[in-house]
């Protein structure tokens, strides 16, 4: 399961690349520069420190789900990822997987497509504030569609939107105005709240 679930991932990563490399290709008719163009650079210590801080954005949707019913039924579903972990159970394989599909297929492939490009090709095009609200928008709206098939709860669904708004929203912000446009950041904040909310909602409940 580890194998192909790190295939999968890969897969995802490369896919999500893609996008932005071909038209990153097609725009200047060379490759050169291309990691700069989404934002794959070093950055700032504070900027970390920042990334972590903001990671507590996506982590108090979890807090929620031991105080309301819906909340802590959508986050378990069978379908939903941290159900799946659920239904595997804890096990030294289960917490790979959970680093795995964290920290790679979710976090770093999204921050490369969301942040490395859509955030920043909306924000070349409309300025920062209109740029930076419309792809915090479309990140919240994804995520509504991925719980829409889980859920009827209307008061989850507005909040998934919300925060995964919010939190797109805040991590371009320090991605953009204290790392330089490094989306290292956002992989980190990111990374870290996806691991911690698998890992209780999956194990710890």
């Amino acid at each position: 399961m580890i194998p192909s679930e790190l295939l999968s991932s890969i897969l995802q990563i490369l896919v999500f690349t893609l996008i932005p490399f071909l038209v990153f290709v097609i725009r200047t008719r060379s490759a050169k520069g291309f990691f700069d163009y989404i934002g794959l650079k070093p950055l700032p210590t504070r900027a970390v420190v920042w990334a972590i801080v903001s990671s507590l954005i996506f982590l108090s949707m979890v807090a929620l789900a031991f105080i309301r019913t819906d909340f802590w039924e959508a986050l378990t579903a069978p379908e939903s990822i941290t159900g799946k972990f659920r239904a595997m159970g804890f096990s030294p394989q289960a917490m790979i997987l959970v680093l795995i599909m964290a920290l790679l297929k979710t976090s770093l492939s999204e921050e490369i497509l969301f942040r490395g490009f859509l955030a920043k090709r909306l924000i070349s095009w409309l300025g920062f504030q209109a740029g930076n609200i419309l792809q915090a928008l479309v990140f919240g709206a994804i995520h509504l569609l991925l719980f829409l098939s889980i859920t009827s709860s209307i008061f989850f669904l507005a909040l998934i939107f919300l925060f995964t708004a919010l939190g797109a929203y805040t991590i371009v912000y320090i991605n953009e105005k204290m790392a330089g446009g490094s989306i290292i950041p956002g992989w980190i904040s990111h990374g870290l709240a996806n691991v911690i909310s698998y890992s209780v909602i999956g194990f710890l409940t």
